[in-house]
C-alpha cells in the first residue's frame, strides 16, 4: 500500500508521516556488513563503533552523524528517516537512557531471529525470507517496524530504539515478528491486495487483522496487549468499545479516505473510539473467519467474497451482548 503503509504500520509511533525513497536490495548485504545467511541487515554493530567513539566529544551528534549516519544514508533515505545533527542531539539523551536495554535487544537479535524464521517457515513453506530486504538499525524513534513497497518488493526496517521506545525493556519480538513478517508474506502471495495504493477500509482491515491473528496463533502463550503490539487501551477495551469499533468499521467498509485509514489504524487518530481500533476489531474478525481455515489460505482470500464475509462477521460484532 504505497501511500497507506506509513499508516498501517507506524506500530505505536504517530509520527511516520513521509513518502519514501527506492530502496537498496540484497546486494546491499555485504556492503553494510551482514552476511546473507543471517537473514537481516544488520546495522547495530557499526552503530555501537561509532556511538562509542562519539562518547566524549564536544561535537557528538555531528560525529555520530559522520561516522554512522551518513555512510548508511541509502538506507536511511529508504526508510523515510531525515538525518541531520540537531535530530541525533535531541535523540541521543533520550537514547542514552535507554542504551542498555537496546544494546542487549541487539546482541540478542540474532538468535530471536533465528526462532521466529523456523517457526514461521515451518507455518509458511512457501514464503520466500530472500526476496524480502529486512534491517536492524536505530530509528531515531522513528519507527519500531516500518513496511514500505519498491515494486514488488517490501522491505522491512526495524528501529532497536523504536522498539523499546514503543514497547518497553522487554518486548516480545516473537510476536512483533511474525506480525512484520506475515505482512512481508502477504506482499509475495498476492501483491495486487497488498500493495493497494488506496484499499478500502474492508481490505485494510482484513490485511492487518489476520497480522494481527497468525501472530496470536503462532505464539499462544503471547498476552493480548503483545499480540496487540503493547497497546493498552486496545487490550483493555470494554465490550461497548468493541461494539462502537464494529459498528463504525461496518458504516465505512468501502470507504478509500486518508481520514477514515487514519481513524482506524493511524496511533494519532483522535476521537471517542480508541487509536488503532481497526487492529483489535480486525484480529476478532480474522478468528471467526479464519478459525477453520489453513494460515496460508488468509492472505488468499479476498475480493468480493471477502468482503461480504467481512461485513457478516462486523454486524454480529456490532450487535453482540459480549
Amino acid at each position: 500500500m504505497p501511500t497507506r503503509r506509513h499508516v498501517l504500520h507506524a506500530g505505536l509511533c504517530a509520527a511516520l508521516a513521509s513518502r519514501y525513497a527506492s530502496v537498496t536490495g540484497q546486494a546491499g548485504l555485504h556492503e553494510h556488513g551482514s552476511s546473507p545467511a543471517v537473514g537481516y541487515i544488520d546495522l547495530m554493530p557499526d552503530f555501537w563503533v561509532a556511538y562509542a567513539d562519539a562518547e566524549h566529544d564536544s561535537r557528538r551528534a555531528q560525529m555520530l552523524a559522520e561516522r554512522f549516519f551518513q555512510p548508511h544514508a541509502d538506507i536511511y533515505a529508504a526508510a523515510g528517516v531525515k538525518i541531520d545533527a540537531e535530530r541525533i542531539a535531541r535523540w541521543l539523551p533520550q537514547f542514552d537512557a535507554m542504551a542498555g536495554d537496546v544494546r542487549r535487544i541487539a546482541a540478542d537479535f540474532a538468535t530471536l531471529y533465528a526462532g521466529h524464521a523456523a517457526r514461521f517457515r515451518a507455518a509458511f513453506p512457501d514464503f520466500d525470507r530472500a526476496r524480502a530486504s529486512i534491517y536492524l538499525m536505530p530509528s531515531l524513534f522513528s519507527f519500531d517496524g516500518h513496511l514500505e513497497p519498491q515494486g514488488k518488493r517490501l522491505p522491512l526496517f526495524i528501529g532497536a530504539d523504536g522498539l523499546v521506545r514503543f514497547h518497553g525493556s522487554t518486548p516480545d519480538l516473537a510476536v512483533f515478528l511474525d506480525h512484520e513478517s506475515f505482512h512481508l508474506y502477504q506482499s509475495q502471495v498476492m501483491p495486487e491486495a497488498m500493495l493497494d495504493p488506496a484499499p478500502p477500509i474492508h481490505a485494510a482491515l482484513w490485511i492487518e487483522g489476520t497480522a494481527t491473528y497468525v501472530s496470536e496463533r503462532l505464539n499462544p502463550d503471547a498476552s493480548l496487549l503483545h499480540v496487540l503490539l503493547d497497546d493498552t487501551r486496545l487490550a483493555n477495551a470494554d465490550a461497548a468499545t468493541k461494539r462502537a469499533l464494529a459498528a463504525a468499521l461496518l458504516d465505512a467498509l468501502d470507504s478509500t479516505s486518508d481520514s477514515d485509514v487514519a481513524r482506524f489504524f493511524s496511533a494519532g487518530a483522535q476521537g471517542p473510539l480508541p487509536a488503532r481500533g481497526g487492529y483489535l476489531t480486525g484480529l476478532e474478525v480474522a478468528r471467526r473467519i479464519g478459525h477453520d481455515l489453513p494460515l496460508a489460505q488468509l492472505p488468499r482470500l479476498a475480493g468480493a467474497p471477502l468482503r461480504d464475509r467481512v461485513a457478516q462477521v462486523l454486524a454480529a460484532l456490532a450487535a453482540s451482548s459480549d
